[in-house]
């Protein structure tokens, strides 16, 4: 993982977040990439803050990649400073700078782009839930502590999607056709309907029903599944332009796939729309890496 991008950028945009280098500033902070990295194997793992911590002073692989520094940042600090990230937009600048080492490396679009969307999970407490339905039967109205407050999710919304109820967020992905990487992501809360990232050069958008019906910007060929409307059923056409769409746009599965079955991230435990982003971030940054790893393995097959 450590081989297959230029670490040095990441280093100038995790610094500027910090001001401990002025006149004015405390005490040294965590060396910035150790910091990334740290994000990345959280996300690769699916690990909480505590877990994370304790992982990295406890395998000896973990210490490997971070380069084997002298003090492991703790879970605080690892919190901080994903909350630094997010307050001063680096996180966006951390994956357009992935983005355009891409490009570089010749991984630029060329067939366009597959979108897609996936819920992440929040837990709403089962006690929390069981002890509102009961206040809900007998009339009475529930008041928490501003610590029960603290602990609560205060983004998450439900959603459903066929006969499953969801609770949470909806990470939606851009992978690019001929190398799978994921080129731009967005967070939304469960119920929001499917976003649009396309933009102008990504030569083809490949989207399924839920995308019927929303433009696409100009120079982009549209290829997103058609569904019936009332009164009109689809022709033979329409039906097998579907099938082939979808035989392209089911590529754009591999990184859900990836993320909550290699990665353990299809849950999550912060309690706000901002945070669930920036960890949804640095877990398709950790895909890409992966996706970077596989892309070599099958080119020296």
């Amino acid at each position: 993982m450590r081989q297959q991008i230029d670490w040095r950028p990441f280093r100038l945009l995790v610094r500027k977040v910090y001001r401990d280098g002025c006149a004015a500033g405390g005490r040294p902070h965590t060396d910035e990439l150790v910091i990334v990295r740290t994000l990345l194997l959280q996300g690769w793992y699916g690990l909480s803050d505590e877990e994370l911590e304790y992982q990295c002073n406890d395998r000896l692989s973990f210490r490997n990649f971070l380069g084997f520094p002298e003090t492991v940042p703790d879970f605080t600090t690892i919190w901080k400073a994903r909350d630094r990230l997010q307050e001063a937009r680096a996180d966006v600048k951390i994956l357009a700078e992935l983005q355009r080492q891409l490009d570089e490396k010749g991984y630029r679009i060329k067939e366009g782009v597959i979108q897609d969307a996936s819920f992440i999970e929040a837990e709403y407490g089962r006690a929390r839930r069981a002890r509102e339905k009961a206040a809900e039967k007998k009339g009475e109205p529930i008041e928490y502590t501003p610590k029960q407050r603290a602990h609560m999710d205060k983004d998450s919304t439900y959603a459903v999607k066929g006969k499953e109820i969801h609770f949470g967020y909806k990470l939606h992905t851009k992978p690019d056709v001929t190398h799978g990487l994921i080129r731009s992501i967005e967070t939304t809360t469960a119920s929001t309907n499917d976003i649009n990232l396309v933009k102008e050069g990504d030569v083809a958008a490949f989207r399924d029903k839920g995308y019927f019906g929303t433009e696409l910007p100009q120079g982009v060929r549209d290829e997103t599944m058609q569904r019936a409307v009332r009164g009109r059923k689809l022709n033979g056409g329409e039906q097998r332009r579907n099938r082939r769409i979808s035989r392209t746009r089911s590529k754009g599965e591999r990184p859900f796939a990836v993320i909550k079955g290699v990665f353990h991230g299809g849950v999550t435990f912060v309690t706000t729309l901002a945070r669930v982003h920036i960890k949804n971030i640095f877990t398709s940054f950790a895909f890409d890496l992966y996706q970077l790893v596989t892309l070599r393995r099958v080119a020296l097959a």
